[in-house]
């Protein structure tokens, strides 16, 4: 590259099944993470079986896309046998690398399936050089480091270090040490760490007062309640160039449990942005990616602790800010001249106005004139999980998400 920027950093996105992984891909991942249900720290997302997972690299590989499956789960000792197994099934499939958090398991992979590529997932709490040199002397390829980290730290573990480096630079945060959590096991019986998580940080609590038992007292900012574990959601898209120069070879996004309106606009906002630097090495921050971004369901944004202790606000969401102004109609599943084939994930009916997530529609609105169902009959509306002939603008794209405004769409 003519600038300072020796090499662009990987664009790593979520897939919590074969959908969002095509979506993400169509939008612009360079890599996707994904697990089976098993050994994975997403339970909840709907996961991969052995042959769903062997198409989803395939369709992966056939786009010059890199897979990298979760392993990352603390196992007891019932679960070694199974990891085991699941490492012989992985040889056949040939991911691009396994995400590991155990030293165990770490241990077992390194014997049973000795070159496959490791990433030591932010779990194993990777806050100084000399853990991360550490890891890299026992052969691992990639650190993903832990949330605490701050940039100057970071660049700190880079310049000890040759082993490549990942952060996550937008999504949820909970409240935890690098992802190790215990409320969920303490209040529901279900281990954040086995990838039970039950989302307890986020629900609503109240105060009692040990010598007034039953007397339950609200601890609020607002009237709609407390929210003193829920931080606010990371968003690093003004601030990309300084990761690159921290040293980061990998941007990751959370959302395995997220929809594809979610993960495809996100991936999308960020994929544009990295792009921006390929001939430019003086980054801005165009308005439009804010505004996309505002767009989804979030808790309001932060940076995290990537600058240093943040403000108090950063690290209560107060349920203010959390909003979807846009809302996924379908994904263009064949097209054809004018019309094309919906795959149906929301109500539509005729007259209604949409956007098409396609780059040279940015922006635009279109009116939908012309419904029919698949034996050509013509329709006034559709529902979720129909699928639809419907009109479309030039450049539409196969798996490109067509979205409508939402109850709070003023806002944006």
């Amino acid at each position: 590259m003519s600038h300072k920027y020796k090499q662009l950093p990987e664009l790593l996105a979520p897939a919590g099944d074969l959908e969002k992984l095509k979506t993400v891909i169509h939008y612009g991942a360079d890599a996707v993470y994904l697990g089976s249900s098993k050994f994975s720290l997403r339970h909840k997302a709907d996961n991969f079986e052995i042959d769903e997972l062997n198409l989803a690299i395939e369709y992966a590989h056939k786009r010059g896309k890199k897979v990298y499956v979760t392993v990352n789960i603390f196992p007891h000792n019932k679960d070694l046998s199974l990891i085991s197994d699941y490492i012989d099934s992985l040889k056949m499939l040939r991911p691009d690398a396994v995400i590991v958090s155990d030293l165990g398991v770490f241990e077992i992979f390194k014997s049973k399936f000795p070159e496959m590529p490791l990433h030591i997932s932010t779990q194993a709490n990777i806050t100084n050089k000399a853990s991360a040199l550490f890891w890299q002397k026992l052969g691992a390829k990639r650190l993903i480091l832990s949330r605490e980290l701050t940039l100057d730290e970071i660049k700190e573990i880079r310049q000890a270090t040759d082993i490549e480096l990942e952060v996550f630079i937008h999504g949820s945060i909970c409240i935890s040490y690098s992802g190790r959590c215990y409320i969920s096991s303490f209040l529901a019986y279900r281990s954040a760490n086995l990838g039970l998580c039950t989302n307890s940080c986020r629900w609503n609590y109240t105060l009692m007062e040990e010598k007034r038992p039953g007397e339950y007292f609200p601890v609020f900012e607002d009237d709609k309640g407390t929210y003193l574990m829920s931080s606010k959601d990371l968003c690093m898209i003004e601030h990309i160039d300084k990761l690159i120069y921290a040293g980061i070879d990998s941007f990751k996004i959370e959302g395995r449990i997220k929809g594809v309106n979610y993960a495809g606009g996100v991936v999308k906002v960020y994929r544009e942005a990295i792009d921006s630097l390929i001939d430019n090495p003086k980054f801005i921050c165009q308005q439009r990616w804010i505004d996309e971004l505002n767009m989804f369901s979030s808790r309001g944004y932060t940076t995290g602790m990537f600058f240093g202790k943040q403000p108090i606000e950063d690290y209560n969401f107060d349920g203010t800010s959390y909003k979807m102004t846009r809302e996924l109609v379908g994904i263009v599943m064949e097209v054809f001249p004018n019309r094309a084939i919906i795959s149906m994930r929301n109500k539509l009916e005729m007259g209604e106005r949409v956007e098409f997530l396609t780059p040279s529609l940015e922006g635009m609105e279109f009116e939908i004139t012309d419904m029919a169902d698949m034996d050509g009959n013509k329709i006034i509306s559709a529902k979720n999980e129909d699928t639809i002939f419907i009109n479309i603008p030039k450049d539409v794209r196969v798996n490109d998400l067509i979205r409508k405004r939402g109850l709070n769409s003023s806002m944006i």
